[in-house]
């Protein structure tokens, strides 16, 4: 078939500008079998992948037409695990469309756009931890009314970073206090931190991202703010705080929550 009849009407004045392609045996071979090209030849990539990454309209698309040729060529998958996400919709759950005014750019989000009343600029920050806060296995809503909820959320971080930061920035390794020498409070909140930091790294390990942040924000809101921490509030408290073993313990406490706990958490919206 000539290049002319292969372009649209209006551009076929101009088809010697372009070349008709011979080398596309079937669109879904040749993608299907970019693992060849691609993580079996290049230097620092692994076969077999440690992940796919695409939509959940590949399943029987680019999913499929890999492992059919890396099985048939090789007899084993070209991928060690496979994830797929589903689609960005807007806040009212509708596709996203140029025509209806529903899109949300993420340049305007970061930015912000002309209004800056109506698209204020929420940083890369606020879109990272949204993306972070959703379910991505199926549909996602973003929207005005969303992003403010995440922008509110990240000062709530950000705040609770500062306090920590706040009192811990003397802190020293002497001051430690044993674990046995613990008030049982502070035994406790350490043991339910340990089961949401171990909570979170599950979530690493399983690609779970909205679970690292959903656990310490809505299942444990608790283990941000403990009895230890509301001690150290009082002014009669923080008179005695570096002398008293009270006192280390809270600040012990404190120091474990910003190590292990926001530590995870903070490298989900930060880079």
């Amino acid at each position: 078939m000539p290049t002319e009849e292969l372009l649209p009407e209006k551009y076929r004045d101009k088809a010697s500008e372009y070349r008709k392609g011979t080398d596309t045996m079937d669109v879904w071979f040749d993608s299907g079998s970019s693992w060849a090209a691609v993580s079996a030849k290049r230097d620092g990539l692994n076969f077999p992948a440690d992940v796919y990454l695409e939509g959940s309209d590949q399943h029987r698309g680019w999913f499929q037409s890999s492992l059919l040729t890396s099985i048939a060529t090789t007899g084993k998958a070209p991928y060690s695990s496979v994830i797929t996400h589903g689609f960005v919709l807007d806040e009212e759950g509708f596709k996203m469309s140029k025509s209806v005014g529903n899109v949300v750019d993420p340049e305007k989000v970061i930015v912000g756009g002309k209004n800056s009343k109506e698209e204020p600029p929420y940083g890369a920050d606020v879109l990272r931890l949204w993306v972070s806060s959703v379910d991505y296995t199926g549909d996602v809503l973003i929207g005005s009314q969303i992003l403010r909820q995440m922008s509110d959320m990240y000062r709530k971080l950000r705040g609770t970073m500062r306090f920590l930061l706040a009192n811990l920035h003397d802190w020293k390794p002497e001051n430690s206090v044993p674990y046995s020498d613990l008030p049982k409070i502070d035994q406790y909140a350490l043991f339910q931190l340990e089961n949401v930091v171990a909570s979170m790294k599950d979530g690493y390990d399983n690609y779970q991202f909205y679970k690292i942040y959903q656990r310490p924000f809505r299942d444990s809101p608790s283990l941000v703010c403990p009895i230890s921490i509301l001690m150290l509030q009082k002014t009669d408290f923080m008179l005695v705080a570096e002398l008293a073993t009270r006192g280390k313990a809270a600040r012990q406490y404190l120091l474990h929550i910003y190590s292990t706990l926001l530590g995870p958490l903070l490298r989900l919206c930060h880079t």
